[in-house]
């Protein structure tokens, strides 16, 4: 049956390229983008659950999502209060700094974290080329000495030059970043890069992984992008002791002005927040693969009506009208698979040339869905051959053999 759709298809060479070609760009936009934009989220999402805790605490007045906290937002009073309240249920509790700042040309996340909490930050990952940020607290001691007081409750300005943070007796404006970062921006170890206005020395590399990106001192980062605040961070993240039940822990440990959310919650938390975006990229893909299936239909109605005297040498010869619509289907599924082939090798490519252009971008290929491209070709397949099957059916046989 598959004879006279193979032989039209051949007989029609570019008609045929320029078909399949039409499938194959929208089945690779369909793959591509949505493993753009999931795979990206889900990147972040697997970064933040390498964190070795249980549990996220942030102020109550962001909701339930806290997937673009970042600044003041938490007196670091609450880790001791934390760890109080829970007593022995509590391992650990450490207060990150979170702050956007832009390095290899995008912007990052960069989280403020004590030396002594960089491996729970890491999941454990240590620094693979060169040092820890200030590494024997010396920053953080003098940073505090400097101040002084009652940082909290005291009205007084402290001026502190950006040359004194960069002082190597202090170790301030120092920047580990992970190696996917530096292969990006070509950063290596004893670099200085220019980001949020101050001017920081990579002292180390640590391997992919780790919650964030990049990671500086938090006490200069409280300084810095918390109005000279040392007694604020921007959340918490809370280690119980085993075996843990984050969601038993919550209604215990929580207190005024402090929400919690296990960690596993996270990632369901970005996907809610891009839900927007998810939508629109399957509207576009939507779009593109209706466009590409109208040119199969508009390919597939022009060549019944040039093959309309042959359709009727093939009624005379007693093909019926189901033998008729087959062969039209049937080289529409023909061409669909092509595309297909097309369209799922070419998002392949496409995945390694963004990755290329845009090292910290994360395309991910999934079986998931290439089957649901494959699926929409199908569905697509049959609605685009049916209107001009139905038309072959109608030809007339008399009318269409009368002709020279």
């Amino acid at each position: 049956m598959g004879y006279l759709p193979l032989a039209n298809i051949l007989h029609h060479k570019l008609r045929s390229v320029l078909s399949a070609l039409g499938i194959g760009i929208g089945i690779c936009m369909l793959v591509t983008l949505s493993g753009l934009a999931r795979g990206s989220l889900a990147e972040v999402a697997d970064r933040w659950e390498s964190v070795d805790a249980d549990l996220i605490a942030y102020p109550d007045i962001w909701g339930e999502n806290i997937t673009t906290l970042a600044g003041v937002a938490l007196s670091d009073r609450y880790a001791a209060k934390i760890s109080e309240t829970g007593g022995e249920a509590v391992e650990n509790v450490v207060p990150v700094f979170l702050w956007q700042m832009k390095l290899a040309g995008q912007d990052h996340m960069v989280a403020g974290v004590d030396p002594r909490d960089w491996e729970v930050l890491t999941g454990g990952r240590g620094i693979e080329r060169g040092r820890l940020f200030d590494p024997q607290g010396r920053f953080s001691a003098w940073i505090q000495q400097r101040l002084g007081g009652d940082v909290e409750n005291s009205d007084e300005v402290i001026d502190i030059t950006p040359a004194e943070l960069a002082d190597p007796d202090h170790c301030g404006l120092e920047l580990v970043i992970d190696s996917r970062l530096a292969a990006a921006g070509s950063y290596a170890v004893g670099d200085t890069v220019t980001a949020a206005n101050h001017e920081w020395k990579i002292v180390g590399v640590t391997p992919v992984g780790g919650m964030a990106r990049a990671y500086i001192p938090r006490r200069c980062a409280q300084f810095l992008f918390g109005g000279a605040d040392i007694t604020k961070s921007t959340l918490m993240f809370i280690k119980l002791t085993a075996p843990a039940d984050p969601a038993g822990a919550i209604p215990k440990l929580r207190t005024a002005g402090l929400q919690m959310a296990p960690l596993s919650q996270y990632r369901r938390m970005l996907e809610q927040k891009f839900a927007v975006m998810f939508r629109y990229v399957d509207a576009v893909n939507a779009i593109t693969l209706i466009v590409a299936f109208l040119f199969i239909m508009i390919t597939l109605h022009t060549m019944v009506l040039q093959r309309q005297r042959d359709i009727a040498i093939l009624r005379s010869c007693g093909a019926s009208n189901g033998f008729i619509l087959r062969q039209v289907l049937t080289e529409s599924a023909m061409l669909t698979a092509g595309g297909a082939f097309i369209g799922v090798a070419g998002s392949f490519g496409a995945a390694w040339a963004i990755e290329a252009a845009r090292p910290l971008l994360t395309v991910s290929i999934t079986f998931e869905w290439i089957v649901i491209a494959m699926a929409a070709g199908a569905v697509g397949a049959l609605i685009s051959g049916l209107y001009p099957g139905w038309e072959a059916t109608r030809v007339d046989m008399v009318e269409a053999l009368a002709w020279e």
